[in-house]
Order: structure tokens, then sequence, then C-alpha cells
């Protein structure tokens, strides 16, 4: 019959043998499966109710499932013969859909308690009073009450417990009564079909997945009413159920359920038990332009149609123009047809408006020359933007010669000092063959202290000249100003309404040609970023010859600076490197292969990131930065080197080794090739030194004893090796977080709630309350730090509830809000309320793990032994651990109880040597780096050992290093916390291409930018920004800055939502910004604003043998302001320097060792991230017009990352100011808005603004450039 039936829906039709073969062999076993069951198809309903139903067999029972008196069973799946071929199809369908049905029970019960929100049935049903609400007669529902429910049985695919669920109450079976007092006979009531039911009938469905579509017709909280064609609407707790995105009302959206199998139904589709996920029901990827904005959204233009999207979809800190190219995800809606869940904006992608005037080039400083047109790299312009039009043909033809009048000389000086003044002379000669008069000279514009002052003649002489006759001016040129580029018009009045204007353009304090302005050296072999690429190409030749050569040479390894452990209870696998991936990197051409290649199997790193595809990307990763480090290390590479015997070691000498980049650690290694000769027949062996210590500008080596002792002073030459160590740990880590966390931890689509683990709550006067059973207040836990702020203490209570554990807490930390202070709180309230907990507090850096040991220390709460600073043998042998921290201190011998002396080594200082892990587990917190902690994964603890990893600055490290902490809790008792902030600094990661596929985005961001439970949702968490309080808070006052500074950087990356603690300024603050603003000429009716803006149209500059920029005249701007603040007071220790750049940190601070003052702390953003100043002075460094566009599209400098721009922005307390080009920071939609928050506030200084760009910069829209 099955054959026939299979012949019928199609069968017989051409498909490939095999899949005929397949469906045959199923077929055979549904036959096989039917003829044994074929009696029971022919039974009557009152035969197969008088029988022990089939379904117990299989099913592990809780009571509804148990029942033994009179039952009923509905099986869908066995049509009556009669039923014809439909019948027959649908028996094949379900049959074939066997494996994801569940049983359905029909049943009655009573119940047995009632509480406040619940109430329970036969003293096993958890029911939520929220099913009553359509439930007839539901308001008499009181203990012993008779209710007939539908209920279903799961098996939990991970842990195998069968659960069952009440999802819906259908009646109240006792006795009802109507609205006017008349009591209901409860005998006239039927249910299901008609059929009466007694608390003795159990009717028995199957149930199955389904997919449903639906629409979101109500929102209320985290619950959603979704309108389906299968019955009544439906709501839906989103906290319990998978979601990737945040629903609002009219999205059509898709429903995954599980559904009853009623065989009332043609579709055996009957009652949804149980929501699984709610989805889009179409999701559209495109691009377009931005074409309306208003303050809460805006459409973008496409092809096909409009899509609408809010402002909340917008990615970072980006916000639009109009005219803005976009990349987006839109979703169907009923009320705006399309609306988009994520908006990216499109680097580069403007449109050409208008032009910004410029400085002129051309002879005698008429009009402006081609060579001052700032163009692309392929040659078409850069215009200037925000819908203003440039110069007109009238203005352009000021700067023309005309009517025979000359007017020649040298219009552009060069001053090196602001303290330097030249005189100009102007010769105008007329060339025609009629008499001209000059009526009057004068500037163009009216300026407060110009640079250019006529000495001669004065300038109301009226003058005569005749043919051939010429007449000279003579100009007194000052450089009191601002460094960089300024430029004053002049104009010549003639008689007979005729004009002629010339610019003097003067550059202040750079002595140099304007090398990059006019191509030049940048434009051949000399230039230093073709330099540095040949650099690269030689070290990457240098990895691959090097490579090669270990494959088959013969190793002599050195001395270990410890001897390797016989036993350990686990050994990280090796992880080699996939010879294919490395030679494809070593061998690619140019990036641009290397990538197409990477994006191709078996990598396909350009997938979305998933369950599916997690270890395989992050392996590659982490492989792509390993060959990074290897190409990285050839820079130590030396063609001929030798060793100079010093006590027991060789050393090498280095300069600066210590400070070089990527670091040298002690364990590395050192291989010394003979050059000039073989062994034998066998090549040359190549001797390997382990590195013992770590010098200023040397490093001390261990060889093979032999080599050492006949050692002589040879040559050899020298390459490094890396330990591979860190490496390891992140691989291990990405495969055993599977198993400890498993997959949904690390993409969350739902909250599964628990019961809190301390059941703390913040009473009126926000004192943190343990409360008792029965929710009443009980015993009060004294903050141990009484001067936390709301955020703080919210953030801790949510934490020390863990309600959504073992899903991450995210602490979302701004500049100046105090995280610090808040993880140390969160440990202190950990160890002393949970007393069986035990903490590990991981950190990207040894220097922020330091400052929670020491932080620790000072608060005193803890006591020494009570925790434990791990440290590396490194960090012994370099001697950076602080001398006062030693004795918190710690390394950690991975050696096997059993194979141990079990002795610990106590330095003089306290610092204790090899504690084994009977040692370590005593200890109630437990701090080291991300890296470091990972030598716990070597040693065998009990499963539930540690309990908390508080991961600090988690946003500064990446997703495998954060892993490693994880990975040693579980997720039945462990608890994470993550403290950072996704808008700063994140993971330094060396390779460009792992970065360019995600490697950079830390745990962290990615959790709150892509998982839907900790999306912003502000209608059902408006009071907690949008976040949900469970899994986020953001802590929002802020203690660093003042309120104008503060605003600058909370209004551009924060949404405003950041609060100044300090509302006042102090008489010291106003002092300070009263002498800034005399130092940078700024004139405020109220001293209160703390943010400045300096424009200098100033010239960037690269030497030969780096690929840094640096700006002369920015330097000097920046001595400048410096030198007076000290001739005022102020002492270098209040001033920090930051710049994008080595060169002009070096540039800067060489100007000042040559006017023998001390320098501030002058360095890169990632130096000062973590720090604050009293004044910051940031200079930006890129100026030049003509590298415009290559800035824009090789992503160059602050214009390239939002979040080194946020750090810069961020370190000042009181002043901050910013040294720049507008010109070309008016390209970015970030420093459009600086600039506006400057020129708004009367706070901009230096060159004065074009029109154009004024205008563009008031409008708040980027300069665009020319496609």
């Amino acid at each position: 019959m099955l054959r026939l039936l299979w012949w019928y829906l199609g069968g017989s039709s051409s498909s490939e043998a095999s899949d005929k073969k397949l469906l045959l062999e199923k077929l055979r076993r549904m036959e096989e499966d039917l003829r044994g069951s074929s009696t029971d198809g022919n039974k009557t309903q009152h035969e197969e109710t008088s029988q022990q139903p089939r379904v117990q067999g299989v099913v592990e029972p809780t009571n509804c499932f148990k029942k033994t008196g009179k039952t009923q069973y509905t099986h869908p799946a066995r049509p009556p013969r009669s039923g014809g071929w439909r019948s027959l199809r649908r028996m094949l369908y379900y049959e074939m859909m066997s494996t994801l049905w569940q049983i359905v029970c029909l049943s009655t019960g009573r119940v047995t308690a009632m509480g406040g929100d619940h109430f329970i049935i036969d003293q096993l049903y958890f029911v939520s009073k929220t099913l009553l609400k359509n439930c007839a007669a539901s308001e008499c529902i009181e203990e012993n009450t008779r209710l007939s429910f539908l209920a279903y049985r799961k098996r939990d695919e991970v842990s195998g417990e069968s659960t069952v669920k009440v999802v819906k109450i259908l009646s109240v079976i006792d006795e009802m009564w109507t609205e006017g007092g008349i009591a209901v006979d409860e005998s006239n009531w039927t249910e299901h079909g008609g059929k009466p039911t007694s608390d003795k009938d159990t009717v028995y469905y199957k149930g199955t997945q389904r997919r449903e579509p639906g629409k979101v017709i109500e929102k209320d909280g985290n619950v959603i009413v979704i309108e389906t064609d299968i019955g009544a609407p439906i709501s839906v707790d989103m906290d319990k159920i998978r979601m990737s995105f945040v629903p609002v009302l009219g999205d059509y959206v898709t429903l995954d359920c599980y559904v009853q199998m009623d065989s009332e139904y043609v579709d055996f589709k009957g009652e949804v038990l149980e929501v699984i996920s709610v989805e889009p029901s179409r999701t559209v990827n495109g691009s377009g332009k931005i074409s309306t904005i208003d303050t809460n959204g805006g459409e973008i233009f496409t092809p096909n149609g409009k899509y609408v999207y809010q402002a909340g979809a917008l990615a970072g800190s980006y916000r639009p123009s109009v005219g803005d190219t976009v990349t987006f995800m839109a979703i169907e809606n009923e009320h705006v047809q399309m609306r988009c869940l994520s908006v990216n904006y499109v680097e580069g992608s403007k449109i050409t408006v208008a032009r910004v005037p410029d400085r002129s080039n051309a002879p005698n400083g008429s009009g402006q020359s081609e060579h001052d047109q700032p163009k692309h790299s392929n040659g078409t312009k850069i215009v200037g933007g925000g819908g203003v039009r440039g110069d007109t043909k009238e203005e352009t033809q000021i700067w023309s010669d005309k009517q025979g009048i000359k007017i020649v000389g040298n219009f552009e000086v060069q001053l090196k000092e602001t303290s330097e003044t030249t005189i100009c002379k102007i010769t105008v000669r007329n060339e025609s063959r009629k008499r001209h008069r000059i009526l009057q000279v004068k500037p163009m514009k009216t300026i407060d202290q110009p640079l250019v002052n006529l000495k001669s003649p004065v300038a109301n002489a009226q003058l005569v000249l005749f043919p051939g006759d010429k007449e000279e001016y003579v100009f007194s040129i000052s450089g009191d100003s601002f460094p960089g580029w300024h430029r004053e018009g002049w104009m010549w009045m003639f008689a007979g309404n005729f004009q002629i204007g010339r610019n003097f353009n003067i550059n202040i304090g750079d002595n140099r040609e304007k090398l990059a302005d006019f191509g030049g050296a940048t434009e051949n072999l000399q230039n230093p970023a073709n330099i540095a690429k040949l650099r690269q190409l030689q070290q990457k030749l240098s990895a691959l010859n090097m490579r090669r050569e270990m494959k088959t040479a013969r190793i002599i390894p050195g001395q270990r600076i410890s001897k390797a452990p016989n036993f350990v209870a686990f050994k990280f696998p090796m992880y080699p490197v996939p010879s294919e991936l490395f030679d494809l990197v070593l061998g690619a051409e140019n990036r641009t292969e290397l990538r197409e290649a990477l994006r191709k199997a078996p990598y396909c790193l350009n997938e979305p990131l998933s369950i599916r595809n997690y270890t395989r990307l992050f392996s590659h990763f982490i492989y792509l930065e390993e060959i990074n480090q290897y190409i990285a290390f050839r820079r130590f590479d030396m063609e001929r080197g030798h060793f100079t015997p010093v006590d027991n070691f060789l050393a090498l000498h280095m300069p600066n080794i210590a400070e070089a980049r990527p670091s040298v650690m002690l364990g590395d290694t050192v291989n010394a090739t003979a050059p000039w000769s073989k062994e034998g027949d066998k090549e040359a062996p190549i001797y390997q030194g382990v590195i013992h210590k770590v010098q200023q500008s040397r490093v001390l080596l261990k060889f093979d004893s032999n080599f050492q002792a006949r050692y002589n002073g040879e040559s050899y030459r020298i390459t490094f090796s890396y330990g591979r160590g860190p490496y390891r740990k992140q691989q291990t880590a990405i495969t055993r977080v599977r198993t400890t966390m498993g997959m949904e931890y690390l993409f969350p689509e739902k909250i599964t709630t628990r019961e809190p683990a301390l059941n703390v709550r913040l009473n009126d006067s926000e004192e943190l309350m343990l409360e008792k059973a029965d929710g009443t207040a009980g015993e009060k836990l004294p903050w141990q730090n009484p001067n936390l702020n709301h955020y703080q203490k919210v953030a801790i209570m949510n934490v020390l509830r863990g309600e959504a554990r073992p899903l991450p807490y995210v602490i979302f930390g701004p500049p100046g809000t105090g995280k610090t202070i808040t993880t140390i709180e969160l440990i202190h309230q950990l160890a002393l309320n949970s007393p069986d907990s035990r903490l590990i507090v991981a950190t990207p850096s040894n220097s922020a793990a330091y400052l929670i040991t020491e932080r620790l220390a000072m608060a005193g709460v803890l006591k020494p032994g009570d925790f434990i600073r791990l440290v590396s043998t490194n960090q012994v042998e370099r001697e950076s651990i602080p001398e006062h921290l030693a004795p918190f201190c710690a390394t950690v011998d991975i050696s096997e109880e059993r194979n141990s002396t079990g002795e610990v080594l106590i330095t003089e200082s306290g610092l204790r040597m090899k504690c084994q892990a009977k040692h370590i587990g005593r200890h109630r917190v437990t701090i080291s780096t991300c890296s470091g902690i990972g030598v716990l994964m070597q040693l065998r603890f009990p499963r539930n050992h540690f309990t908390h990893v508080i991961i600090d600055e988690a946003g500064q490290s990446s997703e495998p290093e954060v892993l490693i902490p994880i990975s040693l809790i579980n997720q039945t008792v462990g608890s994470v916390t993550l403290v950072g902030d996704p808008k700063q600094l994140g993971p330094t990661i060396l390779s460009f291409d792992a970065k360019a596929y995600g490697f950079d985005i830390p745990l962290l961001e990615r959790l709150l930018n892509t998982a839907r439970p900790y999306s912003i949702d502000l209608d059902r968490f408006p009071d907690s920004h949008g976040y949900n309080p469970r899994l986020v808070t953001k802590l929002c006052i802020n203690y660093r800055s003042i309120p104008s500074v503060l605003k600058l950087y909370s209004d551009i990356f924060y949404d405003s939502q950041l609060v100044p603690k300090q509302k006042t300024l102090s008489i010291e603050d106003t002092m300070l910004l009263a002498t800034l603003q005399g130092i940078l000429r700024v004139t405020r009716p109220v001293v209160n604003h703390g943010f400045f803006f300096c424009g200098i149209d100033g010239t960037n500059h690269q030497s030969p043998d780096s690929p840094s920029w640096y700006n002369p005249p920015e330097a000097k701007m920046v001595h400048l302001i410096v030198e007076k603040l000290y001739r005022r007071g102020y002492q270098p220790s209040d001033i920090g320097i930051i710049t994008p750049y080595v060169k002009q940190a070096k540039t800067i601070r060489g100007i000042f060792d040559s006017a023998s003052l001390e320098a501030p702390k002058t360095g890169s953003v990632e130096e000062f991230q973590g720090q604050e100043r009293r004044i910051v002075i940031v200079s930006t460094v890129r100026s030049t017009r003509s590298l415009l566009a290559r800035d824009r599209d090789t992503l160059l400098g602050f214009i390239s990352s939002p979040k080194r721009v946020n750090v810069a922005l961020s370190r000042a307390k009181v002043a901050l100011v910013v040294v720049g080009n507008p010109k070309l920071l008016a390209i970015d939609h970030i420093w459009i808005r600086v600039l506006q928050h400057a020129v708004n506030n009367d706070t901009y200084f230096g060159f004065p603004l074009p029109t154009t760009l004024l205008d563009a910069i008031k409008a708040g829209t980027p300069l665009v450039s020319e496609q």
C-alpha cells in the first residue's frame, strides 16, 4: 500500500536512483511498523479507551500522565482506512514527523494551594494566574476548586529530564454562578468537542512543532501579543523565548511553537502549547542613501523603495546626514512597510556639494592654483559641502590682473618663530596704454590683530600710474599669532570701478617646504609609506625562509628557566598553525588577494558569527594573530650577531629591547645558526638560547651547556621565536567553553529566570536589605563604600541577585563613572555575604590587575590571605611587581601534588613562589590577567571550585581571552560579570585581516550590539536607559569632568545620558579657565566653558625612516600653550598631551628638550586609557588637504576610530584643548560635531574659518567629497 502511495505521490518520476532507494527503505520500515500495529488501527474508540494508552510505555509521567481511571486517547496519525488517499497522505506526513511529537494531555485536577500570583494543582503543577485571563468564572477559584486544563510533557534535550507544563486552563468545573446570581448546572457543561469530563477523565494527544505567521498587535512590558490565524491572540513573554530583535507594534513575525495535534482539525492543528521563538517573517539586507532626517529617525531611499529607521537603530555614535550611503537590515511592518533594525554608515560615501575655499598658492597670490586643489588618489577633486556654494565667477575674477594692471611680489611668507617679523615689497605695474588711478589699498576683512600691515605709502593715498609706471608697496608681516598657515587678503581699488586682490599666505612655525601639498617625496620610492611596505615584505620573506629552515633543521634546545613538570592535570594541546594558512598569508602578494582567499573555503571568515561556525572562525582568527606575531618578530632578527659572556649567561646586545613592540618575554628563544659551515653532510644545527632576563638594552640567554662552554665570540645569524602559550590557552578556551557553559551562553536569545542567588533589595534609603522568605525586609547588609551612587548600588544588587545567571551581567561604565570602585564593592559584597563563593577577577593588563589588588589592600575589608594576585615568572624576573603589593602576589606550580615538593618559597619582599593548587584554592579572591589566569586551567579543581568571574575592563580583551577565565566555571553555579565600556578602546589586534572580520570586537560589545536580551528597549525599561536591569546596568554619574567638558563626549557618544557629579565650578577651576581664555585669546562673557578648539592650518610630514606623521606647527602651538601655563604656576603633572602618532610625540618632546623645559606626559591614546589630567591638549596631526582623500580612504589617525576619539576627549577634568585642522577634520561625522560644539560656544580660535566651512559646521553637516 505504501509503495503504491509512494508512486502516487510522485515517486515514479525521474529522480536520482539513490534518492529512490533511500525513500523506499523509509517506506519499508513504516510498512513494518504499521503491520505490527494493524489491529490497533481498526479498534473502535470504546475499545481503545478501555485499554491503557500506548503512550504510557514511553512516558515517564507525572500525575496527569499516570491516571488510572477512564481515559481517552486520540491518535491523529492513524486515520480510518475509509478516509481514502487524503487520509493516507496525512498518515504518511505525520509518521515522518514523529521525531517532533510531544505528549499532550487534557485532564482535570484540584487546586491545592493559592499564592499571590500563582496556584498549584494536585500539589504538583505550578500555574501562573495569568492563565486564568480568558477562563470563565476564574474569579471564583479557591482551594479545592476543580479545573480542566491542558498540559504537555517535554523532555529537556540537555539534561534528559521530563517536565510537565500547564499551558491552558480550559474551565472551572465546580458550580459556577452567572452575573445574575443564578447557579449553572455543571452537568450541562461540556468541553473539548462536547464530551463531558469528570475529574477522572484524561484525554491524550500528541504534539508537534509548527511555524505560524503572525503580527504584533500589543506590547506591555516584557509581554507582546501576537495575532495569528490559529485562534485567539497569543501572549508571549519575551524573556522566556528565543528572539533576535526587539519587536514593535505592527511587526510581521513568525512563531516557532509546539502545538497540540487535534484530529478535529483537518490539518491536526490544535492549541498552542509553547512558543519557542519569535523571529521576523522576512529580513531584507540592503544599502541606500539617507533621504530624510528628523529627531526620532528618518528614511533611507533605495531603488526598491523607502525604509524607515529610528534613532536607536543607528550603529555606535553615527549621526546621519542627508546623502550618506548606509547599509541596513530591515523587517516588514504593518505601519511603515519596512522598518530598519540596524543602520551602518559606509565610510567615504559622501556626495559632491560645494568647495571650501583654501589658501592660495598661485604665483603672486592670485586665485587658487591647481597645486592646492585637493584631490583623491584617482585624481578627482575634493570639494566642500554642507549645501553651501563656493566662489562665484565674479569672486574669482577679483584675483585676476585686469586692464593692463599687474601686481607682483612674494606673497608666500615663511616665519620660523611667532616673534619674527619681516618686510614684503609688492609692485603694481601699469602695462596698458592709458593711465590708471589707484584710489585706495585696504584689507579685505577687518581683523582685530592683523599680521599684515601697510607701511608705505599710506592706505588712502591716491596715486596715478601712467603707461609703463610702477609703484612699490611695503608691508610689514608679523608672526605674532598661532603657528600654521594664515591668509590675509588685500585689495587695490582703481578708478573705473575695478579692483584687484591678493592673498598673503603666511606660514608660522614651519620652515620646511610644503612637501605633501605638491606630491614630491610622497609619490616616489622614498615615500615612508612605501619604505614601510618594503620593510613588511622583507619581514614576510624572512618569516618564510625561517619557517622552511626550522622544518628540517636539527635543533639543540637551550636551558629552560625552570624544569618542566613531569605530571600536570591537564596539558594544553599544541594547536599548530595550519601550514596552508601560514603559506597563504606569507605568499599573498597584497592584502586584497589575501582577504579574497580568506572569504573562501575552508576559512569563510566573512560569515556572520554563529553557533555553527564559532569555533572555526575564532580558531582561524587566533591563527592569523599568531602568524602576525611570527612576522613581527622578524624585526629583531640579525644577519650577524655575537654574544658576550655574563656570569652564567650569554648576553645579546639589543638597544631598547625592554620597550620594543612586540614585547620580548622570558621564555622566548633566540635561534643561533652558524652561517659559514656544515657539520659533515648535515645542515648546520640551530642552537636555541632561552631568554632568562630582559634588560634595557640586552637579553641574557642560556644555551646548551656544551655550546656555552666552547663559545669564543663567533658571529651567528640570529632569529627570534616567541612563546606560544597565550595562543594555546585561547584555543583551549574556545573549545572548553562548549562543555562548561554551552554555546547558547555565547549566543543568548532568551532569559531563563532563576531564584535569586542572594535575595537582596534596595529600600527607599538605598540600603542593601536581605529579604526573608516571605518577602519582608530582613538583615541590612552594610555598604563597604558609603559613597556609592544609585547606579552603582543597582548594579551590585543585580549581580548579587543573579536572576539571569549564568548569562553574563554587564556593568556598562562610560568614562569617569567609577567602574573600578563598583568592581571593588562587588568583590567585597560577594566575599562577605556569599559564604560559598570563590571569585576570579581577571583584567586585560598587569597594571589593571595591580590596581585591583592595591584597592583591595587599601580598603582593608578583606584580610591578607583572603585574596591573592597571581603573577608570571616574567613579572618576577623583570622586577615589575610593585614592592608594596609583593606580599599579596604569588606564582603557581602546575605540577600535580604527588610530583611536587609542596614547599612554598617566600622571598624577602613577601612574594610567594610556586604555590600549588591546594594553596590557591584557599583564597576567596584570585586576581590575574585573562591570560595569566589560564595557568589554573592546568590544575585539577572540583567542578564548582570557582563560582564567580569578574572581568574588569572587559572591552579591552578579545573574546577568546575573556573565555579563559569563563571556562573555569560552569553554568550550574557560575556567575560572570563583565565590567567595561564598549565605546572606548578595544583589544589590541596585530592582524589587520582578523580585525577586518571582527576579531577586534570583544564579547562585551558583541552582546550589547547583537544579543536581543541585551538590546535597548526603552518601552520596557525606561528607568534603566532601555537595558534589562537583570542583565545590564549603565553607570551614568560622571566624577571626572566639569559639565561643559562632559557635555561634549556625552552628547556625541552616550546619547546625552551622562550626568556630572560636580554641578558647579570651584574657584580653582574658574581661575584655570580664565587663564586659558587669556592664553588662547578667547573672549566669552562668562568663564565657565572648558572645551576649546585651536584651528591650525599646518602641514603634516613624514621622515624617511618612519611612516608615522608629525606636524611642526601643531607641535609648536602645543608647546606655546604649555609654556604659558607653566609661567602661571601649573605643573607638568596637571597637563597631558595626547597625539595619535609616535613621531608627533617625539617632536613635541624634542621642542621641550630644546627649551630646557620638562615635558608633560605625552603619548598616544592607548597610553592615556584609564587616566585623567586637569588639562588635556590633543594634537590631531593630519592636516594637508591634498592628502585628505587618502586619509579617509586609508582610515588614518583619529578619523578612523570613534573609540580613540572618545578616549582622547574624555581624559580632561577641567580643560580640553584640541589642536587640529578643521578643513580636514570636518569631513568626519564625529569631528564635525566636535567643531560645532566649539563654534556654538564661542571657544573656537585660530585661523578664520571660511564661510562655507563655518556654515557646514553650524549645520552639523560633514564636508563631502567628489566621487
